[in-house]
């Protein structure tokens, strides 16, 4: 092949998962790990290795933030570069926590902004006053499809 070749990030993730899945069957089949590995370690490693400088970046922005507006819970929306840009849902002001294991049952907490890092603040409100501690981890926002103005927190531990 003489071009250069683009994945998207869904395309890399299948790949990925194709080798973890190929990787299963090296037990029983010694010769696949060898493959395996070169396709890893020769044929992908600059794009393990962008991914890994991604994560870290994300990472880094993501404990600023966390650090700067004293937030207790984990941002786990890696899809988001920068947390200060505004997030993609208009007309947002409230964001719903219902599905938890608290004792509080819904929680609704008001979001005061337009970024990311509000969502965050509104989130990270809303898993503290549900009384769940074990889920941390802010994975998606979903529209209420009967309460308009209003996202359901989805987490995960």
């Amino acid at each position: 092949m003489n071009c250069s070749v683009t994945l998207s990030p869904d395309e890399f993730k299948v790949l990925h998962n194709s080798l973890c899945d190929l990787n299963g069957l090296a037990s029983r089949h010694p010769e696949i790990e060898a493959v395996v590995e070169r396709i890893r370690k020769v044929a992908l490693k600059s794009a393990y290795e962008q991914e890994n400088q991604d994560f870290d970046s994300k990472w880094q922005h993501y404990d600023r933030v966390r650090s700067q507006l004293g937030l207790r819970t984990n941002w786990s929306l890696y899809q988001v570069a920068d947390l200060d840009q505004h997030h993609p849902y208009p007309g947002a002001a409230y964001v719903v926590y219902d599905e938890h294991w608290g004792e509080s049952g819904e929680v609704v907490k008001k979001i005061n902004g337009r970024t990311w890092a509000a969502l965050w603040v509104a989130a990270d409100s809303a898993i503290q006053a549900s009384g769940d501690g074990h889920h941390c981890f802010i994975e998606s926002f979903t529209p209420v499809a009967d309460k308009p103005g209003h996202l359901r927190l989805h987490t995960g531990s």
